[in-house]
């Protein structure tokens, strides 16, 4: 069975660990980030501008963004997102806090079944070191609580995994997760996704005979026709409406990342995933590549070892050679990285064990230490150096005292010190550090940072400046040189009629420039300048035509 692992490989682990902490940490770490901010850079904008158009139009099966269709992804995260939005929304929370919901649940259910393909895999209690290893993972940290497709997709991978490694034992229920996840992965993305997932399905039994079994078969069978529906009802419901949108959608969304393998490589970013994977996949990644050291004697014939590894071997190639590398699409790599991990920790030597637990503790003791500074310099402005340099950061931000924000952030500092304090089996101790390390600095973030970074990185304050400095009456605004999410994020916030205008008929221009102060050529009037706090390279111009000269766009 795949959840059988030989006694001498691994070392026993007393079962004094308490579940309910490992749920409280997931929930700590979840939560925090989801609420009270607005849409950030660099998916976000373009998530909430499809989703508002969504719920001001009513068409929610073609994603539309600042008036033009975006196909890149096929739409069922944004659909899930507009109805938390939708029912949630402005009663409740806003907008985007409450499409952002939705990121959350996806991100919850990406953890357990992560959980459970390291307890069916790897063994009994290990699929809370998966958890915890990759709650640890930086690049989780953020792209993890991101209004973004990628975090469905990263739970659709999950879900698909959790059924490869659970077939030998509940073939049904396998079999409905393996469709499942795979459905999810297609319908939130493109049709790489669940390529690569079917190849990783048909690969197992062919190279592997631990996969070869009837029940692994029915599985197969399973999944494919609970797959079927999910990424077939929307591709052919676009066909039917429009065999051009179709096509469109086949040739910049389905297949784009298929395309080009036979360009050559060096010319098309091959590096890319592997010069962000240090950091993206830290502490996965190298405790996944002691895993295979400590495997060498011992061979790699074994199931917890050659999943992961064939997972890495068609995937990582895969994503190298196609097109539009981002950080978003290498989230699916943590769940091997952190298999291979969960694999090994408790066979980490124990001077290893050690540095790791004291970089952890240190690291983000010293983090939540700065962070409790600047949280003070920002209200009572002490220490004063750092205070002057916030209000460089963030100039024109007033800093208030939030009671329940201070509680929860003295809460979360006192349950760190618990955590990293107790004792536990030494791999896992180090593990857990980093984990809870890193969701300290998050959380703290959150809580006491909040305000001042979404006044910095948010598009609310110079999007309502706009809307002050429109004149009256107006018609439409043309944009020139902005990018349809941020577009579709003005029209978020303002409510204003902005569009690509390239037959000159509007009155007045928005434009996107730097901080060269060049106006744009024809016979325009500046009558207002604005951007993000802080923010000296992307300033916001409004024009308004002086006569009637064409708009040159």
């Amino acid at each position: 069975m795949l959840t059988y692992t030989p006694p001498s490989e691994v070392q026993t682990v007393k079962p004094s660990e308490r579940p309910w902490l490992l749920l409280l940490l997931c929930v700590i770490w979840v939560l925090p980030g989801l609420l009270g901010h607005q849409p950030w850079k660099p998916d976000e904008p373009a998530s909430i501008g499809i989703i508002d158009t969504m719920l001001n139009s009513g068409n929610w099966l073609l994603p539309t963004l600042a008036g033009e269709l975006t196909l890149e992804r096929a739409p069922f995260f944004y659909q899930v997102a507009a109805l938390f939005a939708k029912v949630l929304a402005p009663r409740w929370l806003e907008v985007h806090d409450a499409a952002r919901l939705a990121s959350g649940v996806f991100m919850a259910l990406a953890l357990t079944f992560c959980g459970g393909a390291g307890r069916e895999l790897v063994g009994r209690r290990s699929g809370r070191v998966v958890v915890v290893v990759l709650i640890g993972c930086l690049g989780l940290l953020v792209r993890g609580h991101a209004l973004t497709p990628d975090v469905a997709t990263f739970a659709g991978f999950a879900l698909a995994f959790y059924g490869m490694v659970l077939a030998l034992r509940l073939p049904g229920l396998a079999g409905l997760a393996l469709g499942a996840g795979c459905g999810l992965a297609g319908a939130s993305a493109s049709l790489f996704e669940p390529l690569m997932i079917a190849l990783v399905a048909l690969l197992l039994p062919a190279l592997f005979r631990h996969w070869r079994s009837r029940e692994y078969l029915l599985t197969l069978l399973l999944g494919g026709l609970v797959a079927l529906p999910w990424l077939a009802l929307w591709p052919l419901w676009l066909w039917r409406h429009s065999p051009e949108l179709f096509a469109q959608w086949w040739a910049q969304g389905a297949t784009l990342r298929l395309q080009g393998y036979g360009e050559f490589g060096l010319l098309r970013e091959i590096w890319y995933y592997l010069s962000i994977l240090p950091w993206f996949a830290w502490p996965a990644l190298p405790l996944a590549g002691w895993t295979l050291w400590d495997s060498r004697l011992l061979g790699f014939a074994k199931p917890h070892i050659q999943f992961p590894l064939l997972v890495l071997a068609l995937m990582l190639p895969a994503m190298m050679f196609s097109p539009l590398p981002r950080e978003g699409y290498a989230l699916p790599l943590l769940i091997p990285f952190a298999l291979l991990a969960a694999a090994g920790v408790d066979r980490l030597r124990r001077g290893a064990a050690a540095a790791l637990n004291w970089f952890g503790v240190m690291t983000f003791g010293m983090l939540a230490i700065y962070i409790w500074l600047g949280w003070s310099a920002a209200n009572f402005g002490l220490p004063a150096r750092l205070a002057e340099r916030g209000s460089k950061v963030a100039p024109g931000f007033v800093a208030h005292v939030e009671p329940v924000a201070i509680a929860l952030s003295l809460l979360f500092s006192m349950a760190w010190v618990w955590a990293v304090s107790r004792r536990r089996q030494r791999g896992r101790q180090a593990v857990t550090s980093w984990a809870a390390g890193v969701t300290l600095g998050w959380g703290l973030l959150m809580l006491l940072w909040l305000p001042g970074i979404d006044w910095v990185r948010g598009y609310q304050l110079p999007a309502m400046a706009l809307r002050a400095a429109v004149p009256q009456p107006h018609g439409c605004i043309a944009t020139r040189n902005m990018n349809p999410a941020q577009v579709g994020l003005f029209v978020y916030y303002t409510r204003l009629n902005l569009r690509n205008d390239p037959a000159g008929q509007c009155a007045l221009l928005l434009e996107q420039g730097g901080g060269d102060n060049v106006d744009p050529p024809g016979n325009w009037l500046r009558i207002w300048e604005g951007g993000r706090p802080g923010d000296t390279r992307e300033r916001f111009r409004l024009y308004r035509r002086d006569g009637q000269a064409p708009i040159p766009l």
